[in-house]
């Protein structure tokens, strides 16, 4: 690794290096500090040496620029110890000789130092290298020319380096004598391009060699140079460290403190009024730097600016006017970087008026953390109304909590959070949790007015401080008539009533139709058009018009927009489909906002997708599903946080893990604390019922009876306003769960009165409560033929309605009717039919409750030679009759065969004719078995 940079400097300007070696006399390197001209100087000197050549060194320094002949006292220190036979390092005790000629300037003669070199070079050849000549003294320079005229044909050569970029230099005139001369070979040191690192890596690494291709070496080569510009300095430290790393690998390579540290010291070296601060404002701006923009930031002209630019582009440091990614994060992090804050505060103004993009203004304030001049609140105020307006929610939330802290004033800070609860409420419940306690106090001091207090209403009860939200809707009403915008009043309203278990009335809510009501507050202001499109599902409701109410209901659904609808919108719409039994039909909709949701999330729009997900879900029998969704839910709004309607979930949560077979996760859930004020409505009902239902599942049948005639009690007490029916029992079951916990109590006759007033109690329309009524209802009767009808019609009517796991319970019933009538066939069909259903739904309970056919063979189980008839079957008659008896369909056989449905209703005619049978069930019924047989003979 010690050669690693000198091999490169070597090939660095490769022709000039060659006639300067063949022609003899002078060299001139030209170039910034980065590009390596003293290690050049260093490595010209080793090979000198290595040659027999004596080497004198001498370097220019600024603050020496004032002594006269400091570089020649240099000189003639280790001319002299040359001429003893010593071996004293450079600069070692002073010359006598020409301190004596200092005191006396005649005693010193320029010819009197040449013979000198010319006596020494007699013996061996003599190289004289100065580095830095801008800085060489004014006396000394003359020597240089001196010496530089004469050297055709002595054995003494002359090395010079001049750093370019400097602010200050003294070397122009000498510079054009040196380069006049006819024997001057100029190099021009450069910043190294990619090729040239990737030749020095595969060339001269052997690290690089045998198994690492070379393209591996390229590829760390196009990294070097990505990460340094092709400064050899900070080439040659990323390389030491990554020679020095336990196992190298290629393309691995670590930016460390000892490459920030090279950036810093670059920066600092560098002898240019104000470049360190100028370097610190270029990395502030970032992507955004620009030659005017420094000027502004910096008060400076733009020459100073363009000179800052230039040091910056020589080092390497800058892609474009932009400073590179890593040389910015380590003058960024520069610890006497102490003007970091009051550099962003201007960069964001100048951003600001350049019309840059909100985000890039808001970077810099929020790298403050605080608002300090030239900004002040109402132009914090300002960028975060032009940000609500552009729906950068995330930007103006980060605006408002600067402004929360440079509040002055309790009215100003209660503003200031107000503006930041409406923007963050439905992204970061953390700060509402913190916000809401201190916006309720400045409610009761009277600060906020009617407006806010429904705002803050609806966040409350939201994020489940429904007793803050209780005490709040006195102020709201009280200042509600003064109010300019009554939507949002009224959402309150009709949020606090459902959250609540009350009824909304309508009538009394008042819209108004100005335009200032639909004025944007930040996400989920759009409160006038929701409550327009809610009244329209409220009358039809109400007047019992099922079809018009879900069509204005889904209207409302599929308008909504996770970043501009009110949340409540996506709440009301599904307690108004739930409440018509046509929540299942709703999914698509669901499922898009779930996937909306994936582009915008909002952890309160997510929970409450996932509620409504797993309800559907649970609904058509998905268990598997339903309790990933609640998983979800909870997980993106936890138990703590729901409030009232937790009851919901937690019935959901019940009624699943029950279902499931998981009876132990179902009684912890239950162990959970449930508000009391969820009782007073629908939420504490289902609770109650899924309650009921794990108890009749763990065989507590009283304490589930017992459950079961609370769910009575509550239900009497309640009146669900949409839709206008006093008893919702299609969406609360109770009395099938309670006909259920009488039959196992062998209390028939208490079933059957249970289940005849549910009967009454029924919408017109069919439901999944009209299956499992059904079902139950023929429990309660020992006549076969009806016990059979009913649970066919059950079946029938849950297989309309979707339900596949109340389907199955059905078919779980059928299944043993037809065993108890000796149809052993058709009982071992639907058992099968039953059990892969439950399997589906991950019903671990109903597969426990699935019986198989463990009786002996039944009527039909004569061998095959018994049923001649069969013979007169073709065969695609007898591949109808196969699907037929497996339960198929006619639409699911015509699927199956690639035939239509008329053709298999032809040829089930034909199977029914020649087998001297009536209908499907006499086909399943006699000849299940030897059709199988069949089918598995091939």
């Amino acid at each position: 690794m010690s050669d690693i940079l000198e091999v490169v400097l070597s090939k660095h300007a490769t022709p000039e290096f060659e006639n300067w070696q063949k022609n003899g006399g002078l060299l001139f390197l030209r170039g910034p500090k980065c590009a390596g001209k003293t290690t050049t100087l260093n490595r010209i000197c080793a090979a000198e040496a290595d040659s027999g050549a004596l080497s004198l060194w001498a370097t220019g320094w600024l603050n020496e620029y004032g002594s006269p002949f400091g570089v020649l006292q240099q000189i003639l220190d280790q001319l002299d110890a040359a001429e003893e036979g010593g071996d004293r390092p450079h600069g070692a005790g002073p010359s006598a000789s020409l301190a004596d000629g200092l005191r006396n300037p005649s005693g010193l003669t320029f010819e009197w130092v040449y013979a000198r070199l010319l006596k020494i070079a007699a013996r061996r050849p003599l190289l004289i290298v100065v580095d830095d000549i801008n800085y060489v003294d004014g006396p000394s320079q003359l020597f240089l020319r001196f010496v530089a005229r004469r050297l055709k044909g002595t054995p003494i050569r002359l090395a010079m380096a001049e750093r370019t970029g400097c602010a200050l230099s003294f070397c122009d005139d000498l510079r054009t004598d040196i380069l006049r001369l006819p024997y001057t070979s100029l190099v021009r040191m450069r910043l190294l391009g990619r090729k040239q690192i990737a030749w020095s890596l595969t060339e001269h690494l052997p690290q690089f060699r045998g198994s690492i291709p070379c393209s591996a070496a390229h590829r760390m080569a196009d990294d070097l140079h990505d990460l340094t510009g092709g400064n050899l300095l900070l080439i040659d430290v990323l390389l030491r460290t990554w020679l020095t790393s336990a196992d190298p690998k290629p393309e691995e390579l670590t930016v460390d403190t000892a490459f920030h540290d090279g950036v810093r010291g670059m920066i600092s070296d560098t002898d240019m009024p104000g470049m360190l601060s100028g370097a610190h404002a270029v990395a502030v701006l970032g992507d955004f730097a620009s030659l005017p923009r420094l000027a502004r930031l910096l008060g400076i002209d733009i020459t100073r600016a363009s000179r800052i630019f230039g040091a910056l582009n020589d080092l390497g440091m800058l892609a474009g006017d932009c400073l590179r990614p890593d040389m910015r994060r380590a003058l960024l992090q520069d610890e006497s970087f102490t003007a970091r804050g009051e550099l962003h505060l201007r960069a964001a103004h100048v951003l600001f008026e350049d019309s840059a993009p909100l985000t890039q203004v808001v970077e810099h304030l929020t790298a403050v953390g605080m608002i300090g001049a030239p900004w002040d609140l109402p132009l914090v105020l300002g960028l975060v109304n032009q940000a609500l307006k552009s729906g950068s929610t995330d930007v103006a939330g980060r605006l408002l909590k600067l402004a929360k802290g440079s509040a002055v004033g309790p009215e100003e800070r209660s503003a200031v959070e107000m503006m930041l609860l409406r923007t963050t409420w439905l992204t970061d419940p953390g700060l509402v949790a913190s916000l809401l306690p201190t916006l309720g106090r400045a409610a009761f001091r009277g600060v906020l007015n009617a407006t806010d207090l429904a705002f803050l209403v609806r966040a409350a009860l939201w994020h489940g401080l429904t007793e803050l939200a209780a005490e709040l809707m006195p102020l709201m009403r009280e200042k509600a008539p003064r109010s300019p915008y009554p939507a949002e009043v009224g959402l309150a309203e009709a949020l606090y009533s459902l959250w609540s278990g009350m009824p909304m009335d309508w009538a009394t809510l008042e819209l108004s139709s100005s335009s200032e009501a639909d004025e944007r507050y930040g996400p989920g202001a759009d409160v006038h058009s929701l409550l327009t499109g809610l009244r329209k599902i409220h009358a039809p409701a109400n007047e019992g018009d099922r079809a018009q109410a879900i069509f204005w209901a889904e209207q409302v659904l599929q308008g909504i927009r996770v970043q501009s609808s009110a949340v409540e919108t996506l709440l009301f719409a599904y307690t108004v489909l739930e409440s018509l039994g046509s929540l299942p039909a709703a999914r698509p909709w669901f499922t898009q906002l779930s996937e909306a949701l994936e582009a915008h999330p909002s952890p309160l729009w997510e929970a409450l997708v996932s509620v409504v997900q797993a309800k559907i879900s649970l609904e058509l029998g998905d268990l598997g599903s339903a309790y990933r969704w609640i998983q979800k839910a909870l997980a993106r709004k936890p138990w703590h946080e729901w409030g009232a309607p937790i009851a919901s979930i937690a019935a959901l949560l019940v009624q699943t893990l029950t279902e499931m077979g998981r009876p132990q996760e179902a009684a912890e859930v239950l162990d959970r604390p449930i508000p009391p004020a969820a009782y007073q409505g629908c939420g504490g009902l289902k609770y109650v019922y899924a309650r009921g239902r794990y108890h009749l599942a763990t065989d507590r049948l009283h304490a589930a009876l017992a459950d079961f005639e609370s769910c009575r009690d509550m239900s009497a007490s309640l009146w669900i306003e949409t839709p206008a029916r006093a008893d919702q029992t299609h969406l609360v079951p109770w009395r099938c769960g309670m006909a259920e916990a009488y039959l196992a109590l062998g209390d028939v006759a208490g079933a059957r009165d249970a289940l005849r007033q549910q009967l009454q109690q029924l919408p017109e329309e069919e439901t999944s409560v009209h299956g499992t009524t059904l079902r139950l209802l023929a429990k309660t009767t020992k006549d076969d033929a009806r016990r059979l009808s009913l649970l066919k019609n059950s079946a029938d009517t849950l297989e309309r309605d979707g339900s596949r796991l109340q389907l199955a319970y059905t078919l779980t019933e059928l299944a043993a009717a037809y065993r108890e009538t000796s149809r052993l066939n058709l009982a071992r069909t639907t058992s099968k039919r039953a059990r892969r259903m439950a399997e589906q739904c991950e019903a671990g309970r109903l597969l426990a409750l699935v019986t198989t056919d463990a009786h002996g063979p039944g009527r039909d189980m004569q061998p095959v030679c018994h049923h001649p008839e069969l013979a007169e079957l073709s065969s695609a008659e007898r591949r109808v009759a196969v699907l037929a008896i497996l339960g198929h369909t006619n639409r699911e056989i015509s699927g199956k065969l690639f035939i239509t449905a008329s053709t298999v209703e032809q040829h089930l005619t034909r199977i029914y004719r020649k087998l001297r049978v009536q209908h499907r069930e006499d086909l399943l019924d006699r000849f299940s078995t030897v059709f199988m047989a069949l089918e598995q003979s091939g």
